[in-house]
């Protein structure tokens, strides 16, 4: 009688954490960009301050224009690191990079351009820290 009830007990546990979970994950709001860390599609990371973040480049000429973007979930303090790196052989070399720093947001963009002058792949990675929580973000691969 008593394993029979332990049984039982043990199955209705079980369905009570299974739907809890399932109704949390359906019922959170969990915008998280593509470019964020955590890769396309698949599992996402879960934040607790960030909305969503992205980072995007665009070469035209000899030009690389650079920009990336991040919201918060609350007002507060946003702190952009944006580089511009070029691939040399299985590794990321910055070329420059950017700093931004704003208080009591709920965004911030960095938008920057650099001219280039060699041929090669190019990427613009970017680091913010949204009330103290940090999320890294690459962009697409451009080429010159």
């Amino acid at each position: 009688m008593k394993r029979k009830i332990s049984m039982v007990l043990a199955v209705v546990c079980m369905v009570l954490s299974m739907s809890t979970v399932s109704n949390a994950a359906a019922n959170e709001n969990t915008a998280a960009h593509t470019n964020a860390a955590g890769g396309v599609g698949g599992i996402q990371p879960y934040y607790v301050n960030t909305a969503t973040a992205s980072s995007e480049i665009k070469i035209v000429g000899n030009t690389a224009y650079c920009s990336s973007d991040v919201s918060a979930k609350r007002v507060c303090t946003i702190t952009t690191v944006m580089r511009l790196q070029k691939k040399e052989g299985s590794s990321w070399k910055t070329l420059v990079s950017w700093i931004g720093t704003s208080e009591n947001v709920g965004s911030k963009i960095v938008s920057k351009s650099h001219t280039i002058s060699a041929r090669g792949t190019y990427r613009t990675y970017a680091i913010f820290t949204v009330g103290g929580e940090e999320v890294t973000c690459a962009s697409n691969l451009a080429t010159y």
